[in-house]
């Protein structure tokens, strides 16, 4: 027989079925559903040639043929009268004679094979048979079969493959511990175990840990598979035709020629029980029919993928992989060693350098560097490795530049994953070029939903979108309906917006799309209802300051200032002042540049910040100057407006007489222009003074006046202030009890409406009417909660908005430690709801 075999038409390979018929009936059928599985060609005594003489039919049959597959279990068969060799035998001798390779399957047990069987073969086991095989059943000849005839295929057949069959690759050996990834790890079991899920995506950005949470998986679920695990690393490969070849030399399958290596490797798996961890699935995508060939004909296969994006295929299930958890800016220092993050720092710093001591500082710092890596375990690991030249600080303060500073990853790794750089630009490159613009401008956004993705992105930049987010290059945010991109990746992604011409037009899409966010939401904080608009400021807030200073650096005053008074009721009741304070001060320093009223606003805005941080004298000259322009340029709003904090000071310092001449004039212009929250703060600061005086009565009076004009709820600021003054009034007239529900109003108001500055103060007033109502411990559990709510570091309007409240009873946090541990826990919400609750 030629090297190269004479092949039909059809281009299918001939393989010969020998074996008695009867005996094997069963087995035969196997045998030819195995060899049509391979679309190649049985051929067998009984498809036809009946006129022939029976030697003369197998003789010609097997000529024709390729491949001999013999299968035998106790009958020698049938023997012609004057024959020596039954045509079992003599179909074997001519298919040696043929120079095809021969496969042969005996079935045992075989208790009553005949003798001359026996014999033949004995002497076949030691001959030049491909294959000699033992077998028990039908199913399991089938298997046999396939596997054989597709290794013999590409070995025999179709040339020499392009690699040669390599040692079959199983896991490979972890050499760091696996942090925090015990939800994970649970996660995974389930799925592959209790759910039998036969495929399952871990996906997640780059540099997130998929791989080595993979690897461990596997190891850990390697005996319950009975053929093990196999694992196939997909980085190498640059071409996704590829794959199904990638796969086969990882199992030790040989491929190559004209048979493709995923039918081989479909082949070789059909009957075999094993987990195949294909890892780097994402820049071969297009490979996601083969893995789904694989799993529709190999149904004892379970498949773990790792991939920045999922498969997209019927019954995946898709795990996200997520940063690992991060302390919050208040966590207490003894308890950040819990915590995953700061355990993976201190692990590879330790590698890097074992003779590592943090002081506490130290650690805060390793908290923050942490925190501003996102958790992502790749850029912790790196930035831990520089504890050879810097110490935490240092690296905390070179953070500005992470992209630049975190390299140097092990020489054992792929190449994209030894700098954070190169890990973000593997995923960016396999983007198509639309979804690679749409990733600059979206880099510009600290967090965003789908309006501003339009607002910058275009028609089509929903659906660019989506394959941003499968690509894991932006975070979908739970079910908020918010977006985020991992800071590490927004950093990339401003790079290329820096060196791409969409820059200035974006920049400027963004501005205008926050500007008008801006101006929506003025007019309604101090409105009811007011909550879901601050809510709204909250999520956007970084992007609203981001937009006004793009203005000022591009000397656009009118939107600049006018986006800032429009948000100035979330500023006094979120902070922080320090942003405040840096953006009105420069609108002083441009104040020349504004004109008309403008110009007093620029003055106002930043004589009433300065009043509010603190720096009385430059408050109070501001506002003068904002009040004296203002009367210039009739602009009566903003005389009233530089009234009422003028009018606070002017208490504060006990000038009663000119609070109460700013006041009127105050009052005067809010009626006439219909402004019901200058009017009820008017009351309330006329009631500041009575109190100040002592005159409770009428203070009393004065704040009921505050909260009619206010609507009760409908001003929520104004409400706020009547009612924490009505509580401190009542606590002076020595009713306690009234206080107690003033305070309950105000922080269900405060709470309900977005407030996150004036709660904690009503919660510490709550606690001290409890010590005087002479219940410490709940006085303690309170005031523990207020302490532990998050409030901006810098000052808040409360300072100057409220009265002081009239001294706190001592209170005992240690001898109710059970207390204060229990309040310490409850958040801002659980807090709320227990106070009342009461």
């Amino acid at each position: 027989m030629s090297s190269q075999p004479i092949i039909t038409p059809d281009q299918r390979l001939r393989v010969f079925v020998s074996s008695t018929l009867r005996e094997l009936e069963p087995e035969r059928v196997a045998v030819r559903d195995a060899i049509n599985q391979l679309r190649l060609s049985p051929v067998m005594f009984e498809q036809g040639a009946r006129p022939h003489p029976p030697r003369e039919v197998y003789r010609a049959y097997i000529a024709q043929s390729h491949i001999f597959v013999g299968v035998y279990w106790e009958s020698y068969g049938w023997l012609a009268p004057d024959a020596t060799l039954s045509g079992l035998e003599d179909e074997y001798q001519l298919a040696g004679e043929s120079g095809m390779p021969r496969l042969l399957y005996v079935k045992q047990p075989a208790p009553r094979r005949d003798p001359r069987l026996a014999a033949m073969l004995d002497a076949t086991a030691a001959g030049a048979a491909v294959v000699y095989r033992e077998f028990a059943d039908a199913a399991e000849l089938r298997r046999l079969v396939e596997t054989d005839l597709a290794v013999l295929l590409t070995a025999r057949f179709q040339g020499p493959a392009q690699e040669p069959a390599t040692e079959v690759v199983t896991v490979p050996a972890a050499r760091t511990p696996l942090i925090g990834r015990e939800r994970e790890l649970t996660a995974l079991t389930d799925l592959l175990t209790v759910e039998v899920a036969p495929l399952v995506t871990l996906t997640g950005p780059g540099g997130v840990g998929k791989t080595r949470l993979a690897v461990e998986i596997a190891a850990r679920l390697a005996d319950r598979y009975a053929d093990g695990v196999r694992y196939v690393d997909l980085c190498p490969i640059n071409n996704w035709e590829r794959v199904g070849e990638a796969i086969a030399r990882t199992l030790g399958v040989a491929s190559g020629g004209e048979v493709d290596p995923a039918d081989q490797v479909v082949t070789y798996l059909r009957q075999r029980h094993l987990l195949l961890v294909l890892d780097n699935f994402e820049h071969v995508a297009d490979a996601a029919p083969v893995v789904d060939r694989l799993l529709r004909n190999a149904p004892g296969v379970a498949v773990l993928v790792t991939s920045r994006a999922p498969l997209r295929l019927t019954g995946e299930r898709a795990l996200q992989v997520s940063p690992l958890e991060l302390p919050a800016p208040a966590a207490d220092r003894a308890t950040l060693g819990a915590y995953p993050s700061i355990q993976l720092f201190l692990d590879r710093a330790h590698a890097a350098r074992r003779d590592l001591v943090l002081t506490d500082d130290a650690m805060d710092q390793v908290a923050e560097i942490c925190r501003r890596l996102d958790g992502l375990p790749l850029a912790i690991e790196l930035a831990a490795a520089r504890v050879r030249l810097f110490g935490p600080g240092e690296i905390l303060a070179r953070l500005d530049e992470r992209l630049t500073l975190l390299t140097g990853g092990s020489r054992d790794l792929p190449a994209r994953q030894r700098t954070l750089r190169a890990t973000i630009e593997w995923s960016h490159q396999l983007l198509e070029a639309a979804d690679q613009a749409l990733f600059a401008r979206l880099a510009i956004f600290a967090g965003f939903d789908l309006t501003a993705v339009e607002a910058v992105g275009g028609d089509d930049a929903l659906a660019a979108l989506e394959r941003l987010v499968e690509a894991s290059l932006v975070d979908q945010v739970s079910s908020s309906g918010r977006f985020r991109m991992l800071e590490s990746i927004r950093e990339y992604g401003l790079e290329r917006l820096r060196d791409s011409p969409d820059e200035a037009a974006a920049n400027r899409a963004h501005a205008d799309h926050f500007s008008l966010l801006a101006l929506a939401a003025g007019p309604q904080l101090n409105q009811r209802g007011a909550g879901d608009w601050l809510r709204r400021l909250a999520a956007d807030h970084d992007n609203v300051v981001k937009a006004i200073w793009w203005y000022l650096d591009h000397e656009d005053l009118t939107p600049a200032l006018a986006m800032g008074e429009g948000i100035w009721v979330y500023w006094w009741l979120h902070g922080p002042l320090a942003e405040v304070r840096r953006l009105t001060d420069r609108y002083y320093a441009l104040r020349d540049r504004f004109s008309g009223v403008a110009r007093g606003h620029a003055l106002l805005a930043s004589g009433s910040t300065l009043l509010l941080t603190g720096d009385i004298a430059s408050g109070r000259s501001r506002l003068d100057e904002a009040r004296r322009w203002a009367r210039e340029v009739g602009d009566d709003d903003g005389v009233a407006r530089a009234d009422g904090p003028l009018a606070l000071q002017a208490i504060r310092d006990g000038d009663y007489d000119r609070a109460r001449s700013l006041l009127e004039e105050a009052r005067e212009i809010g009626e006439r222009l219909g402004h019901d929250w200058q009017v009820s703060l008017y009351w309330s600061r006329l009631a500041m003074i009575s109190l100040a005086e002592g005159h409770h009565a009428r203070a009393a009076d004065l704040l009921f006046a505050a909260l009619r004009t206010a609507g009760n709820r409908e001003v929520p600021l104004a409400s706020i202030v009547a009612l924490y003054s009505l509580a401190v009034n009542a606590l002076r007239m020595g009713y306690v009890k009234a206080a107690h529900q003033y305070l309950c109003d105000g922080l269900a108001i405060a709470h309900s409406g977005g407030d996150v500055n004036s709660p904690s103060l009503f919660l510490m007033a709550i606690a001290d009417v409890a010590a005087r109502n002479g219940d410490p411990e709940r006085a303690v559990f309170f005031a523990s909660a207020a302490g532990a709510i998050d409030r901006p570091p810098s000052p808040s309007w409360l300072d100057l908005y409220l009265p002081a409240w009239p001294g706190y009873v001592p209170l005992d946090p240690v001898g109710f430690a059970a207390a204060s541990r229990a309040g310490a826990k409850l958040g801002l919400d659980g807090a709320v709801a227990e106070a009342l609750r009461a």
